[in-house]
């Protein structure tokens, strides 16, 4: 199925069509049940056909890592690594790292997908994904690449024709630029000296896009919470405004995110400390 036809798996077996599709009749009359639903032009695995397909694609990668753990001995990593980032940071901060990796690897074929949708990592066959913000409880492991630490930006043609903001409770009178792929993403807690205040924002727009929501408050829609890495350069432009600077933001993490079993793979362990690296000189 990760070739979508009976042709290309046979291409990359060197084996003839009809002997791919001799090959999945036998075991699906083995089995006694459908895996795929063929017509004269598509095929898609049956539900039954997916259960299986998942439980064996684990099995074959992890037959596959157990080859290259042995031949890590002598050889450097190689093979396909399948990592989920999410797109808007991969935009903004990934790039680099990811650009590099493959540079210091040649032999890996990084397979990146880039969403701002979270993904079943086990379920979809990723072998690693970067997430950010708080991370539900789960049976992946994760590494801590970096804090996402948060501000409070305008654009300077916003601040001229609006309201002054002097302490937290004024947010609640600015329109607000949403990211609305967060939890929690109409409230804030700023904090200073001790003292704690929570804030409920009046959304003026709602996007899943952190570039988006950065786009916005440029073009003088709203204030934005949002964290410092996507608004770094349109500080130092001038482009926005960083205000309430005395107040610090509850923050949140990016992490690296991988299945358990997955850890023995040399590609992937490569892969968690080059972006740790990369990440620590930042």
């Amino acid at each position: 199925m990760d070739r979508n036809g009976f042709s290309a798996a046979a291409r990359d077996l060197g084996l003839s069509n009809a002997s791919v599709s001799k090959a999945i009749k036998e075991l699906e009359a083995q089995l006694g049940a459908q895996l795929i639903v063929r017509t004269t032009r598509s095929l898609h695995l049956t539900d039954v056909g997916q259960a299986y397909y998942q439980r064996v694609g684990g099995v074959l990668d992890a037959l596959d890592d157990a080859d290259e753990l042995v031949r890590s001995e002598t050889a450097s990593p190689r093979g396909r690594l399948r990592l989920a980032a999410p797109l808007s940071l991969g935009l903004v901060a990934l790039q680099e790292a990811l650009l590099s990796f493959c540079k210091t690897y040649p032999d890996i074929l990084l397979d990146l997908h880039m969403s701002d949708a979270v993904v079943d990592v086990v379920g979809e066959g990723f072998d690693a994904a970067i997430r950010g913000g708080n991370l539900p409880d789960s049976s992946l492991k994760a590494r801590k690449l970096m804090s996402l630490d948060r501000v409070v930006v305008a654009s300077p043609d916003y601040l001229a024709r609006s309201v002054e903001l002097k302490r937290p409770e004024d947010l609640s009178r600015h329109d607000a630029l949403i990211y609305s792929g967060a939890e929690h993403s109409e409230t804030c807690i700023l904090k200073r000296d001790g003292e704690a205040v929570q804030v409920q924002l009046r959304p003026r727009l709602r996007v899943n896009s952190s570039i988006a929501v950065k786009s916005a408050a440029v073009e003088g829609l709203g204030i934005a919470v949002t964290p410092h890495v996507y608004v770094r350069q349109a500080l130092e432009e001038g482009a926005l405004v960083q205000l309430l600077p005395d107040w610090s933001i509850e923050g949140r993490a990016l992490y690296v995110v991988y299945p358990e079993q997955r850890e023995v793979s040399r590609k992937l362990r490569v892969l968690l400390d080059h972006l740790a690296e990369t990440f620590r000189e930042r």
